[in-house]
């Protein structure tokens, strides 16, 4: 059995990293692999699409059988503070409403090797002296998905705090079931993983989606760097999703290139999305082109060049939409600029988008334009192409490595955007080129084909251990 551990899985996500876990764990679920899948909390959702071979956990839900395992053995010890010392981990948990937080909250993890409690330990007293659940304002960041005083169900005030705790917990996990290696996605989960591998021996593979130096235009925080370094750097396997991570890794990470596989993330296309209706292909007569950006509204996703970049185009062809779908720390700012160009007529903002009607928002674009900063990779990209949508991104984006019929820039030449924007939207003939060679384009970008390279290396990682 192969086990995940991961932050997020639909039908709950806040980006692209839930929607790659889904689409990698039904491609290797074809391919006859297990998958034991830990989250930080239970989702409350059945998974009728997949077979018995798929097994989800809740850390929160794990909670309750560590708790009543640590009563039942405090019921035998006379003094709980030596008890502590000896064989203990002390959590408290707000992954989910069990105990108040009031009340001492004990797993017991005797099984767990010294070296992996000495590490936990040491880890909890670099970060305080007192409770996670009192560290002071400084320790506190919120998750980089999510704009300020955003929360989820999946998101807790405190997310560093929660990291340290799921990895606890996956670890117990992990000393309770039987697999055959662990397959970590992103920063969140690398702590678990690397616990995981403590307890259990089996070899351990870490996938990065994105890195501090993707998220943060300076330095970024410091305890994710040094998170994504740590597993990184104690992973037996490091997986890429593009070639211009595995740079960023080998570079600010100094992780060893040969020890980095890129794979790149894939889409999963029905032939039914190309056997559209005549009457959807063709765009209505007389009615406003649409420019779309569909992403996380922060800095990494260049929201304030492509606004400068539609202020430039709504000057030669003011008859322009923008469509600007999704949420996060810059939209106020994005919104104020759009008020001070006097250019609110020609914007829409439509917040979050669910993933029923995400196709429907690329049908109606005359164009999708990616502004990334910096992208890992970039699904969106592939949704639009899909969705026979022309397709403008940033070079500075994992995705540009395996398109070809789509338009590039580089993600601060405004200039240039708002060119390609003028050229797609007034030249019908390019439009066409973009969108007929949509089906051809992702024919080779599939699930199926990234769980085939995946699966590739968790054999060689298994027959190594």
């Amino acid at each position: 059995m192969k086990s995940w551990t991961a932050w997020e899985f639909p039908p709950f996500v806040t980006g692209g990293l839930g929607m790659a876990c889904y689409g990698l764990v039904k491609a290797l679920l074809k391919s006859e692999v297990e998958v034991l899948l830990v989250l930080p909390k239970e989702l409350g959702c059945s998974y009728q699409e997949f077979d018995e071979r798929f097994i989800v956990f809740g850390a929160g839900n794990w909670k309750t059988v560590l708790e009543k395992e640590a009563r039942e053995f405090h019921t035998k010890q006379k003094k709980e503070a030596e008890i502590y010392q000896s064989r203990l981990i002390r959590i408290n948990s707000r992954l989910r409403p069990y105990l108040s937080t009031r009340e001492s909250n004990h797993f017991d993890l005797k099984k767990l090797s010294e070296e992996a409690i000495s590490s936990v330990l040491k880890e909890q007293k670099r970060l305080s002296k007192r409770s996670f659940l009192e560290l002071s304002q400084e320790d506190i960041i919120r998750s980089p998905n999510l704009h300020k005083g955003e929360k989820t169900e999946l998101y807790g005030e405190n997310l560093i705090a929660d990291v340290y705790e799921y990895a606890q917990i996956a670890a117990s996990i992990a000393d309770s079931l039987d697999f055959d290696l662990i397959h970590c996605h992103d920063w969140m989960t690398f702590q678990a993983g690397i616990l995981a591998k403590k307890v259990s021996g089996k070899p351990l593979l870490c996938q990065v989606h994105a890195t501090e130096f993707d998220r943060c235009p300076e330095k970024g925080n410091e305890e994710v760097h040094r998170l994504e370094s740590l597993g990184c750097h104690e992973a037996d396997k490091v997986i890429a999703v593009s070639n211009f991570t595995k740079k960023t890794l080998v570079e600010k990470y100094l992780v060893p290139a040969e020890k980095i596989s890129v794979v790149h993330n894939g889409i999963e296309v029905s032939q039914k999305t190309f056997e559209q209706e005549e009457e959807q292909k063709t765009k209505e007569r007389n009615r406003r082109p649409k420019v779309l950006f569909l992403g996380r509204v922060t800095y990494q996703k260049g929201p304030n060049y492509f606004l400068e970049a539609a202020h430039k185009v709504i000057k030669v062809y003011p008859e322009v939409e923008f469509i600007i779908a999704g949420s996060g720390d810059m939209l106020d700012y994005v919104r104020a600029r759009v008020h001070e160009l006097e250019i609110s007529d020609n914007f829409r903002f439509t917040g979050m988008i669910s993933t029923q009607n995400v196709n429907q928002v690329y049908k109606e674009a005359d164009c999708f334009v990616m502004s990334s900063v910096s992208e890992p990779f970039g699904l969106t990209a592939l949704e639009a192409i899909a969705n026979q949508t022309p397709v403008i991104l940033s070079r500075q984006s994992g995705v540009s490595e395996v398109l070809r019929h789509v338009l590039r820039y580089d993600f601060w030449d405004v200039d240039k955007l708002s060119s390609l924007i003028l050229s797609v939207l007034t030249y019908e003939p390019l439009a066409e080129e973009l969108k007929t060679h949509a089906e051809e384009e992702l024919r080779p970008i599939s699930w199926d084909s990234s769980a085939d390279k995946v699966g590739c290396l968790y054999r060689e990682l298994i027959y190594r251990s």
